[in-house]
């Protein structure tokens, strides 16, 4: 076990598919986000946002890799298993909370837990096959 079992590349393009990802993803379903976020009418995003995006993604896809790495053999099964663990875990579960507290509207909650969940199948994915 190590974290020497994975692709840098393959971080580095699962990252970009993911955020291509969400960028399609955010495009289809725009209206209905802007009106459970509450940003309908308001200006579209700058630039600034869509790199912090970016790097937060890179670093989601290198600590997905480490922690695939870390519990086993690098393969399209395991990482995907792992992925899945860590949307259901942390992500969905961090997310739940912070939307009650927030008195978010539910369909926020399943337009945004949705998005994370492809992200990290796509990243699961990505990663086992470059590993």
């Amino acid at each position: 076990m190590g974290f020497s079992n994975f692709s840098p590349l393959g971080v580095l393009i699962a990252a970009l598919l993911a955020f291509a990802f969400g960028f399609g993803w955010h495009r289809a379903l725009e209206k209905s986000w802007m009106t459970a976020s509450g940003y309908e009418g308001r200006p579209a995003l700058k630039p600034g946002p869509l790199a912090i995006v970016f790097i937060a993604e890179l670093v989601m896809a290198g600590v997905l890799a480490g922690l695939v790495g870390h519990i086993g053999p690098v393969t399209v099964g395991n990482a995907l298993i792992t992925g899945i663990l860590a949307w259901a875990g942390f992500v969905l579960t961090a997310m739940v909370v912070d939307h009650s507290y927030e008195a978010r509207p539910r369909r926020l909650t399943y337009l945004n837990a949705g998005h994370w969940l492809g992200v990290l199948i796509i990243m699961s994915v990505t990663i086992g096959l470059f590993s």
